[in-house]
């Protein structure tokens, strides 16, 4: 089976266009405050350390597989996903507006506790409505032939969530501060979630899947003889895992890097992404229709050797533009996820399609998180120059992570090799 041989499917119709953009965007400006923001404010109000933000990051990213798990089975089990969406996507939005409170308490050991507790409590209900329920839903209503559309789509959005995450939030937090910044993000995807919720149906063909009980079915899915039978798919899962640690490496440590190393304003690193977004949406829907067309692997490993190349150039840069060029250079790699989430919806069993939500989340969200922050936060700690921050002795990252996830990002490039010839086999 290749892309080639999806053949036509029906146009998505303009509601469920209006639906996937109105959640699809307000997920990821969530996704992305988390992130991008909350690493930040904890260097910048609690403490300069790396070290407690590789820890936020790998308990959010075990939340929200746990998370997925469960409530992608259950969602399976029962049937619906609309519940799940609406729930978590007006709960999602209330903890994001309350995270400042986390820095109210004069001890940092405590508010360090409040960060990772509330940041967990956030990926809970983000879990829950975006990536459990939602995706789900997004593989309900979509067929062979559309998906790399679809998909080209929704990885645009999160290229628009960074410009208003970084682009418009820099500025804000630069002239207001953090607490003004969380609680306008979280009214917007309150808004957004609330119209997104209520215009969406549940696919007319989504029927209760007959397991014996969530646990057990994810079992099942999680067994030798599930991973030998459904061996493509969890290639797929391996490509985005293995692009994923290299994204993380970087990611959560890039404000401040900006920020401490390069020496860059919040709003500068905001005019950075607003500089590197439109090429990336200008990209998504080509690599979308070139991934229904059946030539999205050549694509992705064309992508993955940019992406790196990226990496390199921005561990070399200090001006605004050209850390905008290499910036937008290694967010190439981020689009291939274009190729690789479509294909993994042509693969996913029909009666399983929540639970693997959470299965891909492993692969995509808690290994990377884990591995790739703790990756970094250890070249950070070995590597980075001792600085005294705000009063606060603290350590820099230095232009090495960067280095080390182009590597990564390189190394992605064998298990896409490998999904293309066994593609080309069938």
């Amino acid at each position: 089976m290749s892309f080639a041989d999806a053949g036509t499917a029906p146009r998505v119709p303009g509601r469920t266009w209006t639906i996937i953009v109105l959640l699809g965007l307000s997920g990821q400006i969530a996704w992305n405050v988390e992130n991008t923001w909350f690493a930040t404010f904890v260097y910048d109000t609690i403490t300069p350390d790396s070290r407690p933000i590789a820890a936020m990051t790998a308990i959010s990213a075990a939340v929200a597989t746990a998370t997925t798990l469960g409530v992608g089975a259950w969602s399976d089990r029962l049937g619906r996903r609309k519940p799940f969406i609406l729930i978590g996507y007006v709960l999602w939005a209330l903890s994001t507006a309350i995270f400042p409170a986390a820095a109210i308490p004069q001890s940092v050991g405590i508010a360090v506790f409040l960060v990772i507790l509330l940041d967990a409590v956030m990926t809970f209900f983000g879990s829950t409505g975006y990536d459990a329920a939602f995706n789900a839903w997004v593989t309900d209503v979509t067929k062979r032939g559309n998906r790399g559309v679809v998909e080209g789509v929704i990885q645009a959005l999160p290229v628009l969530a960074t410009m208003i995450g970084m682009g418009v939030s820099g500025f804000v937090i630069d002239s207001f501060g953090y607490t003004p910044f969380f609680l306008a993000l979280g009214g917007i995807v309150l808004a957004m979630g609330l119209v997104g919720s209520g215009l969406l149906e549940d696919a007319p063909d989504l029927r209760p899947a007959r397991v014996e009980s969530v646990w057990a079915d994810l079992r099942r899915l999680l067994s030798l003889a599930s991973i030998r039978e459904n061996s493509a798919l969890f290639l797929v899962f391996i490509a985005l895992c293995t692009f994923s640690i290299g994204w993380q490496i970087t990611w959560p440590y890039e404000v401040i890097y900006l920020n401490n190393t390069v020496g860059i304003s919040k709003t500068d690193a905001g005019i950075i992404t607003a500089m590197i977004a439109p090429v990336l949406l200008l990209l998504a829907i080509p690599i979308g229709r070139l991934t229904d067309a059946g030539r999205g692997f050549p694509v992705a490993i064309a992508g993955y050797i940019i992406s790196a190349i990226g990496f390199i150039g921005f561990a070399f840069s200090s001006s605004l533009v050209w850390l905008a060029v290499f910036g937008a250079l290694k967010s190439v790699g981020f689009l291939m996820n274009i190729v690789l989430v479509a294909w993994h919806r042509n693969l996913l069993p029909d009666d399983a399609r929540g639970a693997y939500q959470g299965v891909r989340l492993i692969f995509m969200v808690l290994i990377p998180m884990v591995v790739g922050a703790t990756i970094g936060s250890v070249l950070i700690q070995t590597f980075g120059e001792s600085a005294i921050i705000d009063g606060r002795a603290g350590v820099t990252p230095p232009s090495l992570i960067y280095w080390a996830a182009a590597l990564v990002t390189l190394s992605t490039l064998i298990p896409v090799a490998i999904l293309r010839r066994r593609s080309q086999a069938h």
